[in-house]
């Protein structure tokens, strides 16, 4: 009786310990921290990122052109400060037009 438990004791831990090295395996593979999910999340981030990156460069390529035509040319120059600052040539008018305040809701 003896060597029958001790046989499936043997039979059971020849099965358990190959069964527990595969779920451990398995769990580093697809949930540890250089598993698959957390690969794709990284990946997902960096391509989140490279789309921002491109956003930016964008905004900075238009800025660094508005840069160079300020440099450059006055004519952008006189146009921003007309726009922002309101700048009025000798010898013309300025004229602003403001819009009605609506009639107040009782």
């Amino acid at each position: 009786m003896t060597d029958k438990l001790t046989f499936n004791l043997k039979a059971a831990l020849l099965l358990l310990i190959p069964l527990l090295l595969l779920l451990v395996l398995q769990y580093r593979i697809w949930f540890d921290d250089s598993g698959v999910v957390a690969s794709r999340a990284l990946e997902h981030r960096i391509s989140k990122l490279h789309e921002d990156n491109e956003v930016q460069q964008a905004e900075n390529d238009a800025l660094m052109a508005e840069v160079q035509d300020l440099r450059q040319g006055s004519s952008l120059l006189e146009e921003k400060a007309r726009e922002d600052l309101g700048m009025v040539r000798e010898g013309e008018s300025f004229i602003l037009f403001i819009d009605p305040k609506s009639p107040a809701k009782p």
